[in-house]
Parts: C-alpha cells; structure tokens; sequence
C-alpha cells in the first residue's frame, strides 16, 4: 500500500512541474484518477472492525444466536402444560412444525437477499420479526391460528437471524480472525441448547410458561440496539458500483421465487413425516408415504429448475460442485445429526435413573463444558495457525469413540456415562465452526456468494439435525416396542402404552417390574448412540474433500477484495 501511495505522489510532482501538451493533458488526467483512487483506498485500508467496537458488535451478535438456540430448546419443557392449558393437544404439533419449516425452508432464500440488501437491515428486520412473534406466542389463548401465525414469525426471523450473523461476520472481521468468533457463536448454541430445558422448566413450575416467550423481548431489543447503533452499514458482500446502481424493486423481482417455493415445499414435505414418523403415525402410513414420494418429486423439480436458472438460480448448481460446498455440507449434516440426537436421548437415561426432567438437563452439563471447551480451543488453534482441515478429522474421531462408548452403557454406569459424553462432547465441539469456516476460505476471492454459501451449510446441519433425531428417535421406539412385548398379557396394555410416552411412569409399575422395564428402556437408548459412529465416519471420508486452505493467506485476498469493493462503490 504504501509503494502504491508512493507512486502515487511521484506522479502529482511530476505533473505540477512538467510542460502541458494535449497527450500528456490525457495522461494526466489518468494519473489524476490514480490520484483519487489512492485517496479513497487510504480512507478504507482497513474496512473491519477492531478492538471494543467488535468486541461490542460481536456480544450483539452472540446475543442473537443465543435466542435463536434458546428458543429451539426452552418451548420443550412448557409446551405439554401449554397445550394441555388450552386443550390444544391436537394443535402442538403444527405449532412446533410453523417454526421449523420456515425457518428451515427461507434459509436458502435469505442467502440471495444478503445480496441484494444490506446484512444491517436484514439483521434488524429479522430481529423484529422474532420479537413480534415471542410477543404474540405470549398471549397463546387467543387461538390456535395466533399460535401457528406466532411461531411462523419466529421462524422467520430466527432463520435469516443466524444466516445473517454469519454474514456479518465476514463484514466486520478478518478471515483469519473468523475462527474464535465462529466457536464463540458454536459455544453459545451447546449452552442455549441445554440450558433452554431447564430455564424452560424452570418458568413453567415457578412463574409462568408465558416468560419462555417474554424472555425473548429484551434479549433481542439488546441486540437490534447494539447492531444499529455500533455496526457500519455495509453494501452487500461482493456488490459492485454497477449492481448497486440497479433498481432494488428490480433485484426482488428478479429473485428465484420460484425456486423459494418449490425450497418450502420440499422442506415441508421431508420434515412433516420425519417428524410425525413413528411417533404420531406408523412409517407405513399412507400419510407419511404420500409426504416422503411428494418430497422426492419436488426434490427432482427443484433441482432440474435450478439448473435451467444458472447463476440466478436460488441455489446455483456450480455450488453442488465444489468439493468444499459438498463435502463440507455433508460434514455439517451428519455432525449435526449426531449432536442434536445425543442432547436429545442422553436425559433419558438419567430419567430412566429416576431424575427428574430439569435434572437431567443439569447432567448434560458435563457434555456442554466439554463441547465449549473443545470449540473455544480450536478456535483459537485456527486463529492463531491459519488451519481448520486437521480438526475435520479430529473431531470425528473422537465424536465416534465417545458415541461407541456410549453403545456400551448400562443401569448402573452413571459415571462411565459422565465420562463418555465429554468425550462425545469434546468431538463435536471442534467440528461445530469448520464447514461454514472452510466455505468462506473457499469463496475468499468471491464475496458475492459467502452469504449463499454460508446459508446453505447452515441448510444442511439444520436439516442433518432433524434427520439424526427422526432417524434415532424410530430406532428407539421399535427397540423400546420390541423389548416391551415380552410383558404383554403380563402389564396392561394401557401401561406399557404409557411407558412409551413418558419413562417417569416405569416409577408407578409395581417394584417387580421397574428393573426389567428400566433395563428394556435403557437397552432401546443404547441403540440410538450407535448411530454417531457411522454418521462420524462418513463426516471424517467428506473432510477429506474439504480443501486445506491457509485462513492467513486467503485472509489477505479477502481483504484485497474488500478494499477493492469499498473502493468501486465510493
């Protein structure tokens, strides 16, 4: 930079002192606009944030990521009393489905709009959506329709909430600086994630389930002031002069509609009979049958729209067919599915102990101060080495054995079992930056597609999340079923029906048949853990095709590039 300022001044001096003719006019005015040029790019060397301005911009971030991860889990423990409050039981499972599926559904979609609008504005516009929709879930006796409409708001703005995050994140900090603020944003989805159940449980028996959705407000207003009044307001990521220039009524209208809705319905008609699978209705079910074929229809539809759309596309192939972009998506899938699946059955085995529900969400302590430890650490390993690629092997090694060690537990292991999911947990805490980290080294040179990229790896751990659950979850309740009928004719029908809902009512069965039925629940558990070991062997083969990039040199393209784009738009 500063040979090219120097440069720079050796061409005024020698245009204040040499004759003027009409070429060397021309060349003047050239050297001028060099002139010009450099002045601006001095003005914007350095285009990210540092010191207390991102450590302050950073906390509001952090604090949207909690609220998003902490209302994924604090509904859970105050829905059965919500539902119940209202006579609503048919209802809850749309009320839990409106969430997810547009949160799911629009990921892929906000990722184009970070390119078209400004990540500040976005950002603002989906922590207000969050906030009108947690105002709404509070007054839940209105109506059902008021519930769906709610948790449809809160899907909206929680979807584009993280995507957005990570967005800006690449805005304000260097590529090689990402690493600790990324495990940061991992660290704080393990924490919400487990305590979300206890705080949840906590208002539900002491105040009132109606705080689940009240805690929501000042989180985000604290958020929303934080953002808007500290973060810079950025042009979109990759933006030239020109496309800036465009009409922004033009840019929308020329978005992939099309694609967002066949997206919609193709999240929906996967995630629905994921979800209702085995536990509201049989696999076999004609319901569930006709969901799945529809979902694979559309999946073929989708798929051969967005080839015909090219570069336009909402999901452009050319994605698909980075190595990094795939493999890394196949990483984040079944890493995530490993992950929401082990926080999802390990209470049950402590319930099964005789714990109760919020004390079970205490026992995974041990996992998350595994799992944040683990995340924190590599994060700065990789701030400080530039390399993220050797952890993508680490991890799911780690993850595997702590899974495969899980497999091996029984009634009376409780500590072998503390032991083993801060194993699990240290795994999975490195991997949980990595897929998103190695897409932005791969598109360093390309700012326009970060958000795209970035969103469609969050896509796919969501996605991975919900799978790993259904797919467990059936695996559970067929071995439960299975070692459950051994005592039929011996235990009421209704009991053992009872039993597979809820383990706390093996505690009511006479004492001759609480420890054959414990030891049938906790062998069916087992079963559910074994899934993490294939799941992390095919996530360590696909990090295989991850490139190994050096976050510190693609760090000094990204920069290049941004200083060019802030350049060009001045």
């Amino acid at each position: 930079m500063a040979d090219v300022a120097s440069t720079a001044h050796t061409l005024v001096e020698e245009k204040d002192t040499a004759p003027s003719t009409p070429g060397e006019k021309k060349e003047s005015q050239v050297e001028q606009g060099v002139v010009e040029a450099v002045k601006d790019d001095e003005k914007t060397t350095d285009t990210y944030l540092h010191g207390r301005k991102l450590a302050l911009v950073h906390s509001g971030l952090l604090m949207t990521t909690f609220l998003v991860a902490l209302d994924q889990s604090i509904v859970a423990t105050a829905l059965p009393k919500l539902v119940s409050q209202f006579n609503a039981l048919d209802q809850i499972t749309w009320i839990v489905a409106a969430y997810f599926l547009t949160q799911a559904g629009l990921l892929l979609l906000y990722g184009r709009i970070l390119q078209i609008v400004s990540s500040k504005y976005l950002f603002l516009f989906c922590i207000v959506m969050f906030e009108i929709g947690s105002l709404g879930a509070t007054r839940h006796a209105l109506a059902p329709l008021v519930d769906i409409a709610s948790n449809i708001s809160i899907g909206v703005g929680g979807g584009g909430g993280f995507t957005t995050v990570i967005t800006i994140v690449a805005e304000i900090a260097q590529l090689s600086v990402r690493p600790i603020l990324m495990a940061s944003f991992g660290a704080t989805f393990g924490i919400a994630g487990v305590c979300g159940p206890i705080i949840g449980g906590a208002f539900t028996d002491h105040v009132s389930w109606r705080w689940c959705f009240w805690i929501n407000l000042p989180l985000g207003a604290f958020s929303a002031v934080v953002v808007a009044a500290l973060l810079p307001l950025h042009p979109p990521l990759g933006s030239t002069a020109e496309s800036q220039g465009q009409s922004l009524v033009k840019k929308w209208l020329n978005l992939d509609w099309v694609g967002a809705i066949l997206s919609l319905g193709m999240v929906t008609t996967l995630v629905l009979p994921l979800e209702w699978g085995g536990v509201t209705r049989a696999w076999d079910d004609k319901v569930i049958i006709a969901l799945l074929v529809t979902a694979g229809v559309l999946f073929i539809i989708f798929g051969v729209w967005e080839y015909f759309k090219g570069d336009n596309a909402l999901l452009p192939m050319h994605l698909l067919l980075n190595r990094t972009q795939l493999a890394g998506g196949i990483f984040a899938f079944f890493f995530m599915g490993t992950h929401l699946s082990a926080i999802y059955h390990i209470p049950f085995y402590y319930q099964a102990r005789g714990h109760s529900a919020s004390r079970s969400g205490v026992d995974m302590i041990p996992y998350v101060i595994a799992m944040v430890v683990s995340n924190l650490g590599t994060g700065g390993i990789v701030r400080k080495l530039g390399r993220y690629w050797y952890f993508m092997f680490t991890g799911p090694i780690f993850a595997a054995v702590g899974s495969g060690l899980l497999y091996t537990i029984n009634t009376t292991e409780a500590k072998k079992v503390i032991g083993y999911q801060i194993l699990l947990g240290f795994g999975i805490g490195q991997t949980f930056q990595l897929p998103i980290m190695a897409v932005q080294a791969e598109y360093a040179n390309r700012l326009d597609m970060i958000s795209t990229a970035s969103s469609l790896q969050i896509f796919f751990q969501l996605l991975g999340g919900v799978c790993g659950i259904a797919i467990t979850g059936s695996i559970f309740n067929n071995q439960l079923s299975d070692g459950l009928s051994v005592y039929q004719g011996v235990i009421p029908t209704q009991i053992l029906d009872a039993v597979k809902q809820s383990v706390t009512v093996v505690f009511s069965l006479p004492t001759e048949f609480q420890l054959p039925i414990i030891d049938v629940y906790v062998s069916a558990l087992r079963t559910t853990f074994i899934f993490g070991v294939p799941a992390m062997g095919i996530a360590l083969i696909s990090a295989i095709f991850v490139r190994n990039w050096n976050l510190h040199e693609r760090g000094k393209v990204s920069t290049e590039r941004m200083e060019t784009k802030e350049v060009k738009a001045n």
